[in-house]
């Protein structure tokens, strides 16, 4: 990285890894703190100099799906995660959303996940950025940290430890794990 006056970072938050390993740690109710996550990003730059953050969440949405009753019918209406997704947006994050496709049976969801979308985007803006943040313990990006580093771009991972790929973490050049701090307890 040359000397400049900010570190120019792309953060890529994969929101449905944190999710699953927020809740298996800390429980059904525990969320990760979106707000507290990205204060922490862009206040623990390895230079003594500013990040400039460039943060993108990357979820994965699901409508809600209704049966008629009068024609048996599957009837799609928005998904329940619409005030979850503006939340990231006031506290800054760039959203991006695919949405969850169904089998032809009611309760069958695909698997959806971002992880090509993820590689895509951080090889594809590799030039406007100096670090990249891999917001997720999923060991399937390790070639894209490989990758990215072999172009001089330094990697830092943010996880949480106890589900996190160590492999995934060994090959980062910075890790930061979460921890309860990071997180809050939903009302039910």
């Amino acid at each position: 990285m040359d000397e400049q006056a900010v570190e120019r970072v792309y953060a890529a938050v994969d929101i449905s890894n944190l999710w699953h390993s927020c809740r298996d740690i800390f429980g059904p109710t525990a969320r990760v703190n979106y707000d507290h996550l990205l204060k922490k990003i862009k206040s623990s730059g390895y230079k003594s100099v500013p990040r400039e953050v460039t943060a993108v969440a990357y979820a994965v949405t699901a409508p809600h799906r209704r049966v008629s009753e009068a024609s048996g019918r599957i009837r799609e209406e928005p998904s329940r995660n619409t005030r979850f997704l503006e939340s990231l947006k006031k506290f800054g994050y760039e959203v991006k959303v695919r949405i969850m496709r169904y089998e032809k049976g009611i309760d069958k969801p695909f698997h959806t996940d971002w992880d090509v979308g993820i590689a895509l985007d951080a090889i594809t803006t590799q030039n406007e950025y100096d670090t990249f943040i891999l917001v997720s313990g999923d060991g399937d990006y390790i070639p894209l940290i490989q990758r990215l580093q072999k172009t001089s771009k330094r990697v830092e991972v943010y996880t949480f430890e106890r589900t996190a790929s160590q492999t995934l973490y060994s090959v980062a050049d910075n890790v930061v794990f979460l921890t309860l701090e990071d997180t809050y307890q939903e009302k039910v």
